[in-house]
């Protein structure tokens, strides 16, 4: 008997350290396993919603901006400016503006409250958080006899911090008064500083992120200070997937299988953000992401020839 009990207190005790192995593990990678579970829920959430929408789709005349006579209100819906935590639809506001001169630039500027700002998140954004977005060129998805493409050409400063780029998410995602609707999921092109770190990239980068959480980066081989034809081009696997891919110059740089998101809408952007990567440990499963906020001064993000249309598959 006595062994018997003694037999039963060693398998418990084994199972407690175990358990608080499992537990230890779990905390120090907390971080980590956030991020592979929100990524895995949302590519089911997106994918279970694509099996049940409509099969028959027609996508919109294809859409063009030059950047000649002001904003095209055909192609774009609305733009937001966010800083010292509130949202804006005007041309200028805080420390950050649009300005169309045959093209677009999104320009920051000195952010002179920015150390007495706070970075805690609130609704619409953090008060340090300074952004410019545009919206438009919706309601494109691929179909099973053509790809949606966007095309346009673009470049950074000298000066470039934080952030900027062009992607497609699903239409509806943002609205005007800066607040999502939606879930962040998107899949394009990302300017990223040279004083950030994203799992090792900076520069310009081909990015999937699903609710936030990064999916896939890979970096693309190119000076993000001189002008390049940038192609996004979204492509049906099926019902459910997506093959997401982006070229340069007319070379192919990056390809990443995507859950279908439905109707998709362009956002161009620009913000402040810093992105830092912690060294990976031995006891982690992948790098830790942090996200802060930077006043880096002047900076501009160009953008010109924009266009979205659908290709018919050859």
């Amino acid at each position: 008997m006595d062994t018997k009990q003694e037999w039963k207190k060693r398998v418990v005790k084994i199972a407690l350290v175990v358990l608080g192995l499992v537990v230890l593990f779990a905390g120090l990678n907390f971080q980590q396993l956030y991020s592979v579970w929100t990524v895995s829920n949302e590519t089911r959430q997106l994918e279970r919603h694509a099996a049940y929408a409509p099969e028959d789709v027609e996508n919109p005349e294809a859409l063009t901006e030059n950047f000649e006579e002001g904003l095209s209100t055909e192609f774009w819906d609305f733009m937001i400016i966010n800083g010292a935590g509130k949202a804006s639809n005007e041309t200028s506001w805080h420390a950050a503006e649009m300005e169309i001169d045959h093209e677009l630039i999104l320009r920051h500027t000195q952010d002179q409250q920015f150390a007495t700002e706070s970075a805690e998140w609130q609704e619409p954004s953090s008060e340090q958080y300074n952004n410019v977005t545009l919206i438009g060129g919706n309601g494109f998805q691929p179909t099973a006899s053509s790809d949606v493409v966007v095309e346009f050409k673009s470049r950074v400063d000298e000066n470039f911090y934080g952030t900027a780029g062009v992607v497609l998410q699903p239409q509806g995602t943002l609205q005007a008064d800066g607040m999502f609707a939606k879930p962040f999921d998107m899949f394009g092109l990302s300017m990223i500083g040279s004083e950030s770190s994203f799992n090792g990239n900076n520069g310009a980068v081909c990015y999937l992120a699903l609710n936030w959480a990064s999916a896939e980066v890979q970096a693309l081989n190119v000076d993000p200070e001189q002008w390049h034809t940038y192609q996004i081009r979204l492509h049906r696997i099926s019902r459910t997937q997506w093959l997401g891919s982006m070229s340069v110059d007319g070379s192919e740089v990056c390809r990443m299988t995507m859950p279908a998101f439905g109707p998709v809408e362009i956002q161009v952007w620009s913000d402040n953000y810093l992105m830092s990567t912690q060294p990976q440990r031995w006891w982690q499963i992948a790098p830790v992401l942090d996200l802060g906020f930077q006043d880096g001064g002047d900076k501009e993000f160009y953008l010109d020839d924009i266009q979205i249309f659908e290709e018919a598959l050859r």
